[in-house]
C-alpha cells in the first residue's frame, strides 16, 4: 500500500483547475480536439491563422519602427539639431546668437556654419555636384557627429594640413566615386556673386584642397554628396569674411528641441529662422507614421479573419460534445458555467496562437536585424540593410488587440451553447 506521504503531489495547473471545473473542461476539449482528425485540423488552422497575423504584425512594425529609428538615428548624427538662419544669405550677428544658444540649458555647442554647392573634381576627373560646408572643426564645438565617424585620416588635418593646401573632408561614397584617397588632391570649384564677368551670373572661384580624412556616415545621401572644409577656408572661399549662414545647435535630448527652439526665439530678433531636425524632416517622417498605422490596420484585419476560424472550431466542438453539455447541466451546470468553458477553449486557442506568433515574431525580427539578412542598395534606399527593432509598446498592442480579437470571436458560439435545453440534448442520445 502506498502512503500517503509517497504520494505525487499536485502541481500547480492541477491545484488551479481543480478550483475552477469550467477551465478544466474547456483544456480538455482543447487536448481532445486532437483525436478528432476534422476538429483537430480546424482547431490547428485557428491556432496557425493567429500565429501567422501576429509574427506578420510584429514583423512589419519591426521593419518600419527599425528603419524610421535607423533613418532618425543618421538624420540626427549628420545634421545639426537646431539651426537658426537669415532671412537673408547671411547671418551677420552670428556671434551673438551662438553665444545665447550657449547659454541655454542642455545645449552642448553651438557654432556657425557655411555651406554653399559646389563642384568637386579628383582624380578620376569625374566633377560631382556636392554640398561643401563649412563647419568648426574643433571638437567642443561640433554640432554633427560627421567627423566621429572618420575611417581614414584624421579631422585634425582641417586645421592644420601638413600638404601645403587647406583640408577637406569627403564621405567614402564621394572619395570612391572620385577615385581619392587620405593625402590627394582635389578641386573645388563655385559660382562667385561678387566676380565681375561679361556674362550673366558671375564667374567662378577655384580653390585646390588635400584629402585630409574620409568619413562612413552609414548613409548614402550623405557619404556620396557632402563634403567639409575648415569654417575658416570656407568664409574666404564664399567671400563671407567674418560671417556665417546659419548657426548650428547641438543639444543633450534630441526629442527636447521644442523647449530648447522657443527659449532660443524668445531671446532673438524675430528674424531669424530658428528649426530643429524634426520640423526640418517632418513630411518625412509624417509618411513613415502614415505608413504604420496603414499596416497596422491591414495586417489587423488579416488577424481578425483568422481569429473568425476560432467561431468554426467553437461551434464545431459545441456539435460533437452536446451529450457531455447535457450532462454537465444536468448535474447542476449553469448556463453561465457552460458559456465559461467554451469561451475558456476560445481563448486557449488564441492565447496559443498568440504566444507561438509573439515568439516566431520578435525571434525572426532579432534574427534579421542581427545578421543583416535583407541587403538593399544603398544609392536607392540609403541603407545598406533592412533594420529590424521590436518595442515592447508594439508587441503589447499587438498581443492585446490578438487576444481580444480572439475573445470576441469566442462571444456568439458560446452563447449559443449557453443557451441549449439538457432535456433535448439528452433525449437525443
Amino acid at each position: 500500500m502506498i502512503s500517503r506521504s509517497t504520494r505525487a503531489q499536485p502541481g500547480f495547473l492541477e491545484r488551479w483547475l481543480e478550483h475552477d471545473f469550467r477551465l478544466l473542461v474547456a483544456v480538455r476539449y482543447f487536448r481532445a480536439g486532437r483525436r478528432d482528425a476534422f476538429t483537430g485540423a480546424v482547431a490547428a488552422a485557428s491556432v496557425l491563422g493567429i500565429v501567422v497575423g501576429v509574427s506578420a504584425l510584429i514583423l512589419g512594425l519591426a521593419l518600419l519602427t527599425g528603419f524610421q529609428e535607423d533613418i532618425q538615428e543618421r538624420i540626427v548624427g549628420a545634421t545639426a539639431h537646431i539651426v537658426v538662419s537669415a532671412s537673408g544669405p547671411t547671418l551677420a550677428e552670428y556671434h551673438q546668437v551662438a553665444a545665447v544658444a550657449r547659454a541655454l540649458p542642455g545645449v552642448l555647442a553651438a557654432s556657425p556654419a557655411i555651406s554653399t554647392v559646389a563642384l568637386v573634381e579628383g582624380v578620376a576627373r569625374d566633377p560631382r555636384v556636392v554640398s561643401l560646408k563649412g563647419v568648426d572643426a574643433l571638437p567642443e564645438n561640433r554640432t554633427t557627429r560627421l567627423l566621429d565617424h572618420i575611417v581614414e585620416g584624421s579631422a585634425d588635418g582641417l586645421l592644420d594640413s601638413q600638404g601645403g593646401y587647406p583640408g577637406i573632408v569627403l564621405g567614402h561614397e564621394l572619395a570612391s566615386a572620385l577615385a581619392v584617397g587620405v593625402g590627394d588632391r582635389t578641386k573645388v570649384t563655385i559660382q562667385s556673386a561678387t566676380m565681375a564677368t561679361p556674362f550673366l551670373g558671375g564667374g567662378i572661384r577655384i580653390r585646390y584642397f588635400e584629402v585630409v580624412a574620409i568619413y562612413d556616415a552609414g548613409m548614402f545621401e550623405y557619404d556620396a554628396a557632402w563634403a567639409l572644409i575648415s569654417l575658416r577656408e570656407a568664409r574666404s572661399l564664399v567671400e563671407v569674411d567674418g560671417e556665417g549662414t546659419t548657426v548650428e545647435v547641438r543639444i543633450a535630448d534630441i526629442f527636447g528641441t521644442r523647449r530648447v527652439v522657443e527659449a532660443l526665439a524668445g531671446k532673438i530678433d524675430e528674424e531669424y529662422l530658428v528649426v530643429d531636425w524634426k520640423r526640418a524632416n517632418e513630411t518625412f517622417f509624417a509618411a513613415l507614421r502614415l505608413e504604420k498605422l496603414a499596416f497596422f490596420f491591414i495586417v489587423g484585419l488579416i488577424m481578425a479573419v483568422a481569429a473568425l476560424n476560432i467561431v468554426s472550431t467553437l461551434i464545431l466542438s459545441i456539435k460533437d460534445k452536446q451529450h457531455d453539455i447535457g450532462v454537465l447541466m444536468s448535474l447542476g451546470a449553469t448556463r453561465n458555467d457552460i458559456l465559461r468553458v467554451f469561451t475558456w477553449q476560445g481563448a486557449l486557442v488564441g492565447s496559443v496562437g498568440t504566444s507561438l506568433g509573439g515568439a516566431l515574431g520578435v525571434g525572426s525580427a532579432w534574427a534579421l536585424d542581427r545578421y543583416e539578412l535583407i541587403r538593399l542598395d544603398a544609392e536607392v534606399y540609403y541603407l545598406s540593410y533592412l533594420p529590424f527593432q521590436v518595442r515592447w509598446q508594439d508587441f503589447a498592442a499587438v498581443s492585446g488587440i490578438s487576444l481580444l480579437i480572439c475573445f470576441l470571436a469566442t462571444l456568439y458560439p458560446s452563447r449559443r451553447a449557453g443557451r441549449l435545453r439538457p432535456t433535448t440534448l439528452l433525449r437525443r442520445e
